[in-house]
């Protein structure tokens, strides 16, 4: 009997590893849980003023057998005027006088190269908004099929010095600290989530 129980496993577990091994797995691109969240900085003491944006189109392929694969593929496009930081009369000033000092196409576009294979890394984040482009480097993490990924940018590297000043302007008396100094920040961290789907056939 004991001989039959153990031929009787061996059997199983070669069943299920026949089936393992078949078993066609995808990753894929998955907009609706994915979010890109900013901080900027205003006051001389870098005070956080926090938002995202609603709208974000991925073009290109959205699928890989490697999760790593998907986020090399990608090709991003934001909406600059889906700026959202929860107060809408910031918002729109931001959309005319920051965003808006640029003509022409107001998307934001990207992707992501030289993307490190592992759980953690780092990869390069390449931007462009209107005719200015740049590359930031970013840390990623991945957890499972969840990555986050963090940066910082600089906007006068992709053509917005000019609207900063302008916001700074318009925005004057909001944006001085305790020591009376209107400031605006250059730079702006920015946070990127996405969980693929997993796709097993």
């Amino acid at each position: 009997m004991k001989i039959f129980y153990s031929f009787l496993a061996l059997l199983m577990v070669g069943s299920f590893g026949s089936i393992a091994a078949q078993e066609n797995c995808v990753f894929e691109y998955d907009p609706s849980q994915t979010s890109l969240e900013w901080t900027a900085f205003k006051f001389t003491e870098k005070t956080g003023v926090k938002g995202k944006f609603d709208s974000i189109r991925v073009v290109g392929k959205t699928k890989d057998k490697s999760k790593f694969g998907v986020a090399e593929k990608i090709r991003f496009q934001i909406d600059s005027s889906s700026v959202n930081s929860a107060n809408p009369d910031r918002d729109a000033k931001i959309k005319k006088f920051f965003f808006g000092s640029v003509k022409g196409n107001q998307k934001l576009m990207g992707n992501f190269s030289e993307m490190t294979v592992g759980e953690t890394g780092t990869a390069k984040l390449n931007l462009q908004f209107g005719k200015s482009k740049t590359s930031v480097p970013v840390n990623f993490v991945w957890k499972e099929n969840t990555v986050e990924v963090t940066g910082t940018v600089d906007v006068a590297t992709i053509g917005l010095a000019q609207g900063l000043g302008k916001l700074n302007a318009e925005c004057n008396d909001l944006h001085k600290g305790a020591d009376g100094v209107s400031k605006l920040w250059p730079t702006v961290d920015v946070k990127v989530v996405s969980t693929l789907k997993k796709v097993c056939k």
